[in-house]
């Protein structure tokens, strides 16, 4: 690893969208945070101030985080946030040594621009692919034109799978500022399970079925709720075990969910466990994971599981490959491919041995792939890269 120099680094994390507002890119961005504050970096998270009774500034696991002021009502909202964050780019950000921004569109593009005029690096990270990927959600945007010619003048861009750094590429960014950087997760917050553990969790939980298949996220529907129903019906008429589904969140489409399994006749095999903000037990609890997405950058819940030691049913999203390779750590199926899923659930439920092999599997997949350790390693090379006084003379005149 490059060796950084002995004053702390400071790093302004730009997401605007953060706690209390909890989403799959502010966990990933705090759990990067947390982490790096514990190398010794000082990192502050810059974000929107979206309720007057959040405060201003607070201190979590060892980063800062500061709210600017904004308007969070039509018509004043856009105005008034880009306003105030420009006004603390301008008065603020020089005293920090890389600006990380966390999210594309508007904020990015000012943050590359007002970091190179005030020489700071510009590391910005893209989670997601295809329909929502940056090509094209720039191009709906205002001034789509000057926002995508800022957006390729970023100092680096990670990428968290090798789809979203391919779309990166050929949206105009130069090869050589992109690099592939999953998201991570320290290896001790969680892990996996023997069978003893594992009942005991289910009876902690109060869940009274022999095997637990787990979905956890927002029910909405990119992340396909409704197709996971419509599978578990084909599970349940074919499976000879006891088996119960759990599903943990909530969302939009949470009304329409029930409905669907009331007329299927599924309410004595599903738990709707609704948000919850501790995850543990429920992973714990977990013989088979499934990612039931139509669209998805890399699953925060896919790496809490295989972390876990939990097999993963996949569709073939953003990441997803990750599963396959000599050792898998789960299965992966076409997108809306219902059917599929279902053999691929009631594969696991019967087959021990295969459930036993990729829940080993998937552990060591996660400490590979995406223990925080390599993560926090490789952000800051990219770091200390970035703040080298030759490359950022360089950049910067280009």
């Amino acid at each position: 690893m490059t060796v950084l120099s002995k004053e702390p680094l400071r790093v302004l994390m730009i997401c605007p969208q953060f706690f209390p507002i909890v989403g799959g890119y502010e966990i990933a961005a705090a759990r990067l945070s947390a982490s790096l504050a514990r190398t010794g970096i000082s990192v502050v998270v810059l974000t929107e101030m979206r309720d007057r009774t959040w405060p201003r500034c607070e201190t979590r696991e060892g980063y800062e985080i500061r709210r600017w002021s904004c308007i969070y009502r039509r018509h004043l909202h856009t105005v008034t946030s880009t306003l105030s964050f420009i006004k603390f780019l301008v008065f603020h950000g020089a005293r920090f040594d890389v600006w990380h921004v966390h999210q594309y569109g508007m904020h990015c593009a000012l943050a590359i621009l007002f970091g190179r005029l005030l020489r700071r690096p510009v590391v910005m990270k893209l989670t997601s692919s295809t329909s929502m990927g940056i090509e094209r959600a720039l191009q709906g945007a205002r001034f789509s034109t000057v926002l995508m010619h800022l957006h390729r003048r970023v100092s680096m861009c990670l990428a968290v799978t090798n789809e979203t750094l391919n779309e990166a590429i050929s949206f105009g960014i130069p090869e050589s500022r992109t690099l592939v950087i999953p998201n991570g997760l320290e290896p001790y917050e969680f892990l996996p399970s023997d069978n003893g553990s594992r009942a005991k969790a289910k009876s902690f939980l109060g869940f009274n079925f022999e095997r637990m298949v787990l979905s956890v996220g927002r029910l909405s529907q990119e992340k396909n709720p409704l197709g996971l129903v419509r599978a578990w019906s084909r599970v349940i008429a074919n499976c000879q075990a006891s088996v119960g589904l759990a599903v943990v969140g909530d969302g939009p489409q949470l009304h329409i969910v029930r409905r669907l399994v009331h007329e299927l006749g599924l309410e004595k095999t599903i738990v709707f466990a609704g948000w919850q903000t501790v995850l543990t037990n429920w992973y714990r609890a977990a013989d088979v994971f499934v990612v039931a997405s139509h669209l998805e950058g890399l699953s925060n819940t896919m790496i809490e599981a295989l972390a876990s030691g939990v097999p993963v049913v996949s569709t073939c999203v953003s990441g997803s490959s990750k599963l396959l390779g000599v050792k898998p750590g789960g299965i992966v199926i076409n997108v809306g491919d219902e059917v599929s899923m279902s053999e691929a659930i009631l594969k696991l439920i019967h087959d021990e041995d295969l459930r036993s092999r990729l829940a080993a599997n998937a552990r060591r997949l996660f400490e590979r792939e995406f223990s925080m350790d390599r993560i926090v390693e490789q952000v800051l090379d990219v770091y200390a890269g970035l703040t080298n006084p030759i490359r950022l003379s360089n950049e910067v005149g280009e």
